[in-house]
């Protein structure tokens, strides 16, 4: 049987806080244009059209690069990281370009089951 595994954001899509490391360039994707969301073991994400290319980073909590894809946002984004294969623990998705990171941590929480145990009359 699959693992279950239930992606907790504890804050989704544009309640996000993100973390910059300058200021955004008018080129740069900013947090406002990243746009992410969860269904059960994948993540979506988005990022609205720009001119710059970007590079996308997905690492685990000791900061190992479990993905690494550089994009030309032109049409803009569109892609699901499929996450049913990862364990739980802390992890983090970067949106980096030139001198600009954005950065949105998220946690995978395995479900907790709860067994009940009745008797027959």
């Amino acid at each position: 049987m699959k693992k279950t595994i239930l992606l907790m954001l504890g804050l989704v899509a544009g309640t996000a806080s993100f973390a910059q490391t300058s200021s955004v360039s008018p080129l740069a994707p900013s947090p406002e244009s990243i746009f992410l969301t969860a269904t059960d073991q994948k993540i979506k994400l988005f990022i609205e059209p720009k001119t710059e290319a970007v590079t996308i980073l997905m690492r685990d909590q000791n900061g190992h690069v479990l993905y690494r894809k550089t994009v030309n946002l032109q049409n803009g984004l569109r892609q699901n990281f499929d996450i049913s294969d990862l364990a739980s623990g802390a992890y983090s998705l970067s949106i980096v370009t030139g001198k600009t990171t954005v950065e949105k941590p998220f946690v995978i929480q395995e479900k907790t089951i709860e067994k009940y145990i009745t008797f027959g009359s």
